[in-house]
């Protein structure tokens, strides 16, 4: 497997995600204010890919959240809301993350560990750490133990593990949209739709892994949660959680690029209630990106 890419934030995004904290300061916006894509891209004058990129920023700073199929929303009062400096915190987060996830892939990291020993070994503040934490808290790779100290949880980190996933998903995926109880949800669709024009059109860098993996995870949770049966949807969320690591590590090609627009051909033949036919894409397209992901590189 190729080394995780350390990840800077472009200039772009980090003088963006200013702007829009200065814009919520200038307006005194509440707690739980809906912070829209695109309103933000009018009045910033840019496409709405940045303005995520940036809203995605000040998720990780904690200063807003984000709702599946709503958007991100005001965390807290903006007269609480001091200036804001990301250029140097967000890299070295960023890049003391990505270490860490690389060291829990390669298998230095496993079981118990106490924030002291993880300070110790990354050279970073509890402050920052416990920022780091938390997001790989909320993206299910670890977890707070009672007491003090963390545990890493199970993740996919060989291909052998991430080709069986593939082939259990080829086997459930077409399966629950094939249900009785199947309805398409045409706000969701829309929704799936948007993020991923969002997604073509924005950079080619080295966050386009990581943008992937996240808008092609919710797209097949979503489309799979439309059958109804709780066990089919915590199946692939369960496995999207475990696979989170190791695909964060696929190169990003054009013909990764082609397989994402496949998801909107499936989007399609669902609202034209061609179930069979989406079933047997969806299962070309899940072998298709099994083989691969998981051929040895050239």
């Amino acid at each position: 497997m190729k080394k995780i890419h350390d990840i800077a934030v472009k200039p772009l995004i980090t003088q963006l995600a200013i702007r829009i904290v200065e814009e919520i300061r200038s307006q005194a916006m509440p707690e739980g204010t809906h912070l829209v894509e695109q309103v933000l891209a009018d009045a910033f004058n840019v496409s709405r890919s940045p303005v995520r990129e940036a809203l995605v920023l000040l998720e990780r700073e904690r200063l807003v959240t984000f709702h599946p199929n709503r958007g991100f929303f005001l965390a807290l009062p903006a007269a609480t809301i001091g200036d804001l400096s990301l250029e140097t915190p967000v890299f070295a987060e960023e890049e003391r993350y990505f270490q860490i996830a690389e060291d829990r892939i390669q298998g230095k990291l496993h079981g118990h560990i106490s924030e002291a020993e993880l300070m110790s070994r990354y050279g970073i503040s509890r402050v920052k750490l416990m920022k780091i934490l938390v997001r790989m808290s909320q993206e299910g790779w670890v977890e707070r133990r009672p007491g003090h100290g963390w545990t890493f949880l199970p993740v996919l980190d060989t291909v052998e593990s991430l080709d069986q996933s593939y082939r259990f998903r080829i086997l459930i995926e077409p399966a629950a949209i094939l249900e009785p109880t199947y309805r398409v949800d045409s706000v969701l669709f829309a929704k799936l739709r948007e993020e991923h024009e969002s997604l073509f059109a924005g950079p080619m860098d080295d966050r386009m892994s990581m943008r992937m993996f996240e808008t092609g995870a919710r797209f097949h949770e979503q489309i799979v949660s439309c059958c109804g049966n709780r066990f089919f949807i915590d199946a692939i969320a369960h496995i999207n959680r475990l696979r989170r690591l190791i695909e964060y590590k696929v190169r990003v090609d054009e013909s990764r690029q082609n397989r994402y627009r496949e998801h909107i051909e499936i989007l399609s033949l669902l609202e034209r209630g061609k179930r069979a036919t989406a079933a047997s894409l969806l299962r070309e397209h899940l072998d298709q990106a099994r083989i691969n992901k998981t051929s040895p590189s050239p």
